[in-house]
């Protein structure tokens, strides 16, 4: 799941794909075993986030390499408890994509919500996903959303097919639009 933010010049791994944006809701959404497609219909009347300048601070708070031991994973655990903030401007034509239109290409992976509640602004959601081998993916958001601002902690959680954690982190994501954009 993706953050629908302006695009940060910096994002840890795995943290744009755990990452969710979502706006305040109006009568909110409840689901459970559901599909990316059925959140997708189902969330389609979301509102959108403002267009404009938008500031992003992401935080990794916790990391879990597994039997990792590459540059990457290293990488990832010197940014442990380390701020990054960014901003960029997120257009009108960016703001009006649907929130789920980046989940699209995950469908092949047998993914799941075991559940997705939107309602007055707050998410919880829970996706799993598991591939041919067997190797699970587990990503959840809890958070609080309004059109210009977004706070949100997400956890991804990586499960060998034998059962044995292949690592994870969470992140914590905040953001709020700052006015409009700059020319230029």
């Amino acid at each position: 799941m993706l953050l629908r933010l302006p695009p940060p010049r910096r994002l840890l791994p795995f943290a744009s794909f755990a990452a969710l944006f979502l706006s305040g809701c109006q009568d909110g959404v409840e689901l459970t075993n559901a599909s990316i497609a059925e959140v997708a219909a189902a969330s389609a009347s979301i509102a959108r986030p403002d267009a404009g300048a938008w500031r992003t601070e992401a935080m990794l708070t916790a990391f879990d390499p597994g039997a990792q031991h590459s540059p990457m994973a290293e990488a990832l655990a010197a940014q442990l408890g380390k701020r990054t903030t960014t901003e960029a401007c997120l257009s009108a034509a960016d703001a009006s994509q649907p929130l789920f239109g980046d989940l699209t290409p995950t469908q092949g992976a047998n993914c799941m919500f075991r559940r997705f509640t939107l309602v007055k602004g707050r998410l919880d959601a829970e996706m799993t996903c598991r591939n041919a081998a067997g190797q699970r993916l587990e990503v959840s958001q809890r958070g609080a959303y309004a059109s210009d601002r977004v706070d949100l902690t997400a956890t991804v959680k990586r499960t060998e097919a034998n059962g044995v954690s292949a690592g994870g982190m969470t992140t914590h994501v905040r953001g709020k639009r700052i006015g409009e954009c700059s020319p230029g």
